[in-house]
């Protein structure tokens, strides 16, 4: 495989792109406005939680590839402080600022607006900004192998750049879920560095039984929402399949002045309207590349993906206290996760019991993904 470093041994003009806007209600109480679950820690606090958030932990995975210096995040504006708090690798130029969530793709394409004005007052000429390549990827995902994960986004970056096309990284599915997107791929590899594949379609969520059939074919994978572009390409495909949207950002990139570019960025943001990027760029491509990925994902979607990336005991429960005392007794295959408080659970089977800033969440596992409906019913005062 090419190497994506100079010989110097710094990474080849690869940019990092970080969608960190989300609130993390599935995981409440632990998540919350303040504390959305890209800043949450996997295992509870212990007091400083600094570090090791997940949005920390995808910094640091993607180091190796991507100079610190271009590794940007995007988020809502009242998140930057507490990112910077959480995340004390990155600097204040490294954050992207939105002025209100509209979906992932307003998010890229500001993104790109963005990196490229920094990219140009550090003296890139236009090729070379073109040929750079942007990894774009979430913030709140958990990746077991990390050696294979970096292995995937080598192969990627190689193939964006000789084929100039998008390449996805999809996660091959050990068990059927209607949690997930689904893309197919075609049946034969591609030549080239990596194992690579032409992307046929992105699906949406599918009910069970379309997600058996998907299952079954062997050419379906997960779609975990992670892309590799050149900017150049990244560029040319807005501009064909969203171009208002792109028109409508453009002009922010080059505000230097704060309070201006607050005033300019809500103006623009409510002129648009929230779109996924794998909706308005993904599924309109006349072409793509994925890249199968085995890197132990998951994007910890809910209290029950937590449950099984915890370590568990012979009787399949997870216990994640931050050093408090934990009881459980005559139960199985339940999770206890508790930052505040001492816990005793008895004779229950599946169930998640979370405690975290004086709020108590108690489910059936099998019903974490409704834990969303709770938070909201909590925040309404209803």
């Amino acid at each position: 495989m090419a190497d994506t470093r100079d010989d110097s041994g710094t990474p080849n003009d690869c940019v990092a792109l970080i969608m960190a806007g989300g609130g993390g209600t599935r995981l409440w109480p632990a998540s919350t406005r303040a504390r959305p679950k890209q800043l949450l820690s996997l295992l509870p606090s212990t007091g400083d939680d600094r570090h090791d958030s997940l949005l920390a932990a995808t910094v640091a995975r993607i180091e190796p590839l991507v100079r610190a210096r271009d590794v940007h995040v995007v988020t809502t504006t009242d998140m930057v402080d507490a990112i910077l708090d959480r995340v004390p690798a990155l600097r204040r130029p490294q954050i992207i600022a939105e002025p209100l969530g509209r979906n992932t793709a307003p998010c890229v394409a500001l993104a790109y607006h963005s990196v490229v004005a920094g990219l140009r007052r550090r003296g890139w000429d236009a090729a070379r900004i073109d040929d750079a390549v942007l990894i774009i990827l979430p913030a709140d995902h958990h990746i077991t192998a990390p050696a294979r994960f970096l292995a995937a986004l080598r192969a990627a970056v190689v193939h964006a750049r000789a084929a100039r096309c998008f390449v996805t990284l999809g996660v091959p599915p050990d068990h059927l879920s209607t949690a997930y997107g689904y893309i197919e791929r075609g049946p034969e590899a591609l030549a080239g560095d990596g194992p690579a594949f032409p992307g046929v379609r992105f699906v949406e969520k599918p009910d069970a039984e379309r997600a058996a059939g998907y299952l079954a074919t062997g050419r379906f994978l997960w779609n975990a929402g992670l892309f590799v572009v050149r900017l150049g390409t990244l560029r040319d495909a807005f501009l064909r399949h969203a171009p208002a949207l792109w028109t409508a950002l453009a002009p922010l990139a080059d505000i230097t002045d704060a309070e201006e570019r607050g005033r300019r960025a809500r103006e623009a943001y409510a002129s648009i309207e929230p779109v996924a990027f794998d909706v308005a760029i993904m599924e309109r491509l006349p072409g793509f590349r994925v890249i199968p990925a085995d890197v132990g994902w998951t994007d910890l979607g809910s209290w029950r993906a937590v449950h099984e990336v915890l370590p568990r005991d012979a009787s399949d429960n997870a216990v994640a206290a931050g050093g408090r005392r934990v009881v459980v007794q005559d139960t199985r295959g339940s999770l206890v996760w508790s930052e505040d408080a001492e816990v005793a659970v008895i004779g229950l089977e599946g169930v998640a019991v979370i405690c975290s800033g004086g709020r108590v969440l108690v489910c059936p596992l099998e019903q974490a993904q409704a834990v969303r409906d709770a938070a909201k019913a909590m925040s309404d005062g209803t």
